[in-house]
């Protein structure tokens, strides 16, 4: 049976090689500065969609991975992604205007959302135990060098020229080969399709509501970080720079993590959100290259922390239907990213904000009153359960 089955390093290296996939996504983000200028007539939100698009396609083929899995194996469903993936992406390299890049993307994203489900199902599937436990940690481990790489190729190559930022896709080519010689064929289990039929609670719906909006806060910084570096006299080199400062700062936050939760417990996501809050009111007000990189790294700890946090607690939420709520809680997320240049757009705008800054100013207030709140819910919540207790 492949639940009791020994696999080697060669299969191990191939289930670890789809989280690199999954990060492939980040390569063009420190490029968007140089294609505002390569475009100075489309407006900064259509160039936001470069990023954001994968995002909302995610929503779409996370759930049709799902159905996929019934039928075919997860090998063949990788199959597809990475097809969908290097067609989509090596488009934008080869030429094409803002409209024919914007419709890459789309391409680009179905590959992206059909791999994102598929990075966590393929340990499941072949590994068990304390060995499937160290290959997830593992497999985060790998995304975050692979995040590291993407973002440092694609800022300092879109300095030369910023078409090249999306050559980075053509790592897909050996992680293909890799797959298609290591990756067992998985069998198709009733159980897996059973275990889709379970009920979401509302805490549930409310985690997945409350992602939505964190969401839409949050990734202000990935989609504006290129674009307000570069007026103020930086370049897309630098950009790449500091996503890498804040890939690094997440992945010691997810080092940490099993310490820190046992400290603060419920308090976790206090810390989280807390965090964001400082790095916002940073980067609002920084000076310099350096108070960028402060910003970046504070807002990778941050990220670190609340990410395992939430995700734990929308599992706890649907005891009979945990992946069901996992795969409703990624796609939300897809939801919240796709319209945050849109919506943060509508509201600086109405405000009389600039766009990029003003979208930080918004969340570093809006993280701030939340994580205040959530230190009064969490102390409250506590009191009155000892009380009940007692």
């Amino acid at each position: 049976m492949v639940e009791t089955k020994k696999y080697g390093w060669g299969v191990k290296a191939a289930v670890l090689s789809v989280a690199i996939l999954m990060y492939t996504t980040s390569m063009s983000t420190p490029a968007l500065g140089e294609i505002q200028k390569a475009f100075p007539d489309v407006s900064a939100v259509t160039i936001q969609q470069i990023s954001s698009i994968p995002s909302l396609m995610l929503v779409l083929f996370s759930f049709i991975a799902g159905q996929l899995a019934r039928v075919i194996s997860s090998k063949k469903i990788l199959y597809i992604a990475m097809i969908f993936l290097i067609i989509g992406g090596i488009a934008p390299a080869i030429g094409g205007g803002i409209t024919a890049i914007l419709f890459s993307r789309y391409i680009f994203g179905a590959g992206y959302g059909l791999v994102f489900p598929m990075s966590s199902a393929v340990v499941q599937e072949f590994f068990s135990g304390l060995e499937r436990d160290s290959l997830m940690g593992y497999k985060s481990a790998v995304g975050a060098l692979s995040g590291v790489f993407f973002q440092m190729f694609g800022g300092f190559v879109a300095v030369m020229n910023w078409r090249w930022s999306f050559l980075g896709i053509l790592v897909v080519i050996p992680i293909f080969i890799l797959i298609l010689l290591k990756l067992p064929n998985s069998e198709i289990k009733k159980a897996d399709k059973d275990a889709s039929k379970g009920k979401l609670t509302p805490t549930t719906y409310g985690i997945c509501i409350f992602n939505v909006f964190f969401n839409i806060l949050q990734f202000s910084f990935m989609i504006n970080i290129a674009m307000v570096l570069t007026n103020s006299g930086g370049n897309a080199g630098q950009a790449g720079t500091i996503l890498t400062t804040f890939t690094v700062a997440a992945t010691i936050a997810g080092l940490l993590y099993g310490r820190v939760i046992k400290i603060l417990r419920r308090y976790t996501l206090s810390l989280a959100i807390g965090l964001l809050s400082i790095a916002f009111f940073v980067l609002i007000n920084a000076v310099s290259f350096t108070t960028f990189i402060v910003g970046g790294f504070i807002f990778g700890l941050g990220f670190g922390f609340y990410n395992p946090t939430m995700t734990i607690n929308v599992m706890n939420s649907a005891p009979g239907a945990s992946t069901l709520a996992v795969s409703t809680y990624v796609s939300v997320q897809g939801i919240g990213q796709y319209f945050s240049p849109m919506i943060l757009a509508a509201i600086t705008g109405a405000l009389g904000l600039t766009l990029g800054v003003g979208a930080w100013t918004i969340a570093a207030w809006v993280f701030s009153v939340i994580c205040i709140g959530s230190v009064v819910f969490f102390t409250l919540y506590k009191s009155k359960n000892s009380s009940e207790s007692a």
